[in-house]
This record gives structure tokens, C-alpha cells and sequence, in this order.
């Protein structure tokens, strides 16, 4: 099985648990299957919105469910939770129109969001309605890429080896970098 028959048959589905998990770079990912024909361009959007709202829904009941214990357990997070929410409730459509596009917000929002006194199906419209603009903004925005990626793409084969060996090094760079770090504060103490 190659990559192109991976996409098309598990393609939706990797789509969905990716934007549950990742988000931006599983949704510009599907705007270049799109072009490149892998992808039907309305179930990618709708799959990309149904996961988008599946971890955003998540999120949120987490919370409405658990935030208060959070707070608990953190209390010097109360007074600039206070702080936050009272600018959250001033400003919900707005906030949920946007969090989307700033990675990092994806989970932190929502979840604060759900503290709040917002109501569950007033946070599941306007998610929906937000989800939906963001996933086909991205898709869109990857299959424009695609126009200047496809080139390489099509020669990626000839170069994979010496990427995944790029990126094995990198790798190896990186866990050496934190040992030596470990060390060194170690020998610190």
C-alpha cells in the first residue's frame, strides 16, 4: 500500500483524530490531499470540523466538569483566572470566533470558556459556526500551498532517505543537547 491509497481509504478518519489531537498541520496537510485529488473537499471539511468540535466540546466540559478542582488544587491561579474570565464574558463571540486561530488557545479556551457562565448550546453553535470558518480557511490555505509544494512532492522519493537521515540526526542533536543540559545544572547542585 503506498501513500496515496493510505489517504485515500484511512484519509477522513486520520483527518478527524487529528484535529482532536493537532489541529493546524493535519488541516493544511488535507488541503494539499485535496488538490492532489486524495481528498473529496467537503468531507475533508466537514471531517476537519467534526474532530475541531469534538476536542473543542471536550474542552469545554472539562471545564464546566473539572475546573473548580483545578483552581482548587492551583489557587494561586484563582486571582488571574478572575481576571480572565471576567474579560472571557465580555467578549464570548469574539473569543470563540478567534481562539481557533492561535495556536496554543486550542485547549486553554475552551476549557475556560466552560468555567464561565456561558451556556453549552450557545458555546456549540457558535463552535460549530467557528470550526467550520477555520477548518476551510486552512484547507484552503493548503491547497493553495500545494501549487508551490507539488513540485517537490513529486520528487520527495528521491530525496526521503536523505530526510529521514536529516532528521534521525536532528534528533540524536536534540536528546544530547537535554543530557548535556541535565548534567550541567546536576553538576550545579
Amino acid at each position: 500500500m503506498n501513500i496515496s491509497s493510505f489517504i485515500q481509504d484511512y484519509g477522513l478518519l486520520a483527518l478527524i483524530v487529528g484535529t482532536v489531537f493537532e489541529g493546524e498541520g493535519v488541516v493544511l496537510v488535507a488541503g494539499l490531499a485535496i488538490r492532489q485529488g486524495l481528498l473529496p473537499p467537503v468531507a475533508a471539511l466537514l471531517a476537519a470540523l467534526l474532530g475541531t468540535v469534538i476536542s473543542d466540546q471536550f474542552c469545554f466540559y472539562t471545564g464546566r466538569l473539572m475546573g473548580g478542582t483545578v483552581l482548587r488544587r492551583f489557587p494561586g491561579m484563582q486571582a488571574r483566572f478572575d481576571a480572565v474570565r471576567a474579560r472571557v464574558e465580555n467578549h464570548q463571540t469574539a473569543i470563540i470566533f478567534s481562539f481557533q486561530y492561535f495556536p496554543g488557545l486550542s485547549m486553554i479556551v475552551p476549557f475556560t470558556l466552560g468555567m464561565t457562565r456561558l451556556l453549552a448550546l450557545r458555546f456549540l453553535l457558535l463552535d460549530v459556526l467557528s470550526a467550520g470558518l477555520w477548518s476551510g480557511t486552512l484547507l484552503l490555505v493548503g491547497y493553495l500551498f500545494g501549487v508551490s509544494i507539488q513540485p517537490l512532492l513529486e520528487r520527495f522519493h528521491e530525496y526521503s532517505g536523505w530526510l529521514l537521515g536529516a532528521l534521525a540526526c536532528l534528533i540524536l542533536l536534540l536528546f544530547h543537547w537535554r543530557a548535556s543540559r541535565a548534567k550541567a545544572k546536576e553538576d550545579a547542585l
